[in-house]
């Protein structure tokens, strides 16, 4: 039996079955396969000391981005504890001369739909809803840059037609190079009737049993610097007007089906005789019971004549 077939069998090597130059090959083959052995051995713990440092880098990365998770997460809650409380509160003559319901929701922490309540020049108030391009972060940061605009012209301007142009030409340069934009629906109260600047958004007066659906076709803030187009409308008791952002009526259920103005508007006609809160909890399980999820800040807000 020779060296080959020794190594292929089972057999033990012995000096009777090996010649010495078979013997001396063995273990030369012996003393390679030690050899051998080592650098296997060498090669797998540095590659075990490697995959060592490795998850131990690991775990420090993921210790940091959790801290850094952990304060992006405290950032954007205080950022929406102020945005909140950015938030208008009723002012007085609004109190006296109006029922109102409110709903807003942001679709992140923070986002860029926005309502306000204004006090003009005159002594009489003005309501402004807008939605800001985006979400987020940067949409709550102009919605916040367009708050301090109009706290600022509503002390100068009465006429909504004005104050939206006057917005619109200060603001333009800066939106335009952040590549922002604004939906505005802003109206100005008269004690027996209103006049509204419709820029993108949603209005519409429920009126002696009639509706009418704020005219459009006015630019929004921040992408052309168009003259504004001013409206009037008679606010009697208990008229009925509606203001809202596109994120409920753009919303889609299962079938990919948006929600609608149309559907909207239907739900809010059909309940008009019942106080606005009622009518604004009938829209939103409405709407909640249609769409799969929300995909848009979403604003509405139902007010009533009261005298």
């Amino acid at each position: 039996m020779n060296l080959e077939e020794l190594l292929k069998s089972n057999t033990l090597p012995s000096k009777d079955n090996l010649t010495d130059a078979e013997l001396v090959k063995l273990f030369r083959k012996y003393k390679g396969l030690l050899k051998e052995q080592e650098r296997d051995r060498a090669f797998w713990a540095a590659t075990n000391e490697n995959l060592k440092i490795a998850y131990e880098k690991l775990d420090e990365k993921e210790r940091e981005l959790a801290k850094a998770y952990g304060i992006i997460q405290e950032d954007l809650s205080v950022a929406s504890q102020i945005q909140e409380a950015l938030l208008p509160e009723l002012l007085d003559t609004m109190e006296v001369e109006l029922d109102l319901a409110v709903y807003n929701k942001q679709l992140a922490e923070v986002g860029g739909d926005y309502y306000d309540f204004f006090k003009t020049n005159s002594g009489r108030y003005a309501v402004g809803v807008f939605d800001i391009s985006g979400h987020g972060v940067s949409a709550a940061l102009v919605m916040t840059y367009l708050k301090a605009q109009f706290m600022l012209i509503m002390e100068r301007l009465e006429s909504p037609k004005k104050i939206v142009e006057w917005i619109n030409n200060i603001s333009y340069a800066f939106l335009k190079t952040i590549k922002k934009y604004a939906t505005v629906n802003f109206v100005v109260f008269d004690r027996d009737k209103f006049r509204y600047v419709c820029g993108g958004g949603f209005g519409m007066l429920l009126s002696g049993g009639e509706s009418h659906l704020f005219k459009k076709g006015d630019p929004f803030l921040g992408l052309r610097t168009k003259p504004f187009h001013e409206y009037e409308l008679p606010f009697k008791k208990n008229d009925v007007l509606v203001l809202y952002t596109d994120g409920m009526v753009e919303a889609q259920n299962d079938k990919n089906e948006d929600y609608s103005v149309k559907r909207l508007n239907q739900m809010i006609i059909k309940n008009a005789g019942k106080p606005v809160k009622d009518i604004l909890k009938l829209c939103l399980n409405d709407y909640r019971n249609f769409r799969s999820k929300d995909s848009d800040d979403i604003t509405l807000i139902i007010l009533r004549k009261k005298v």
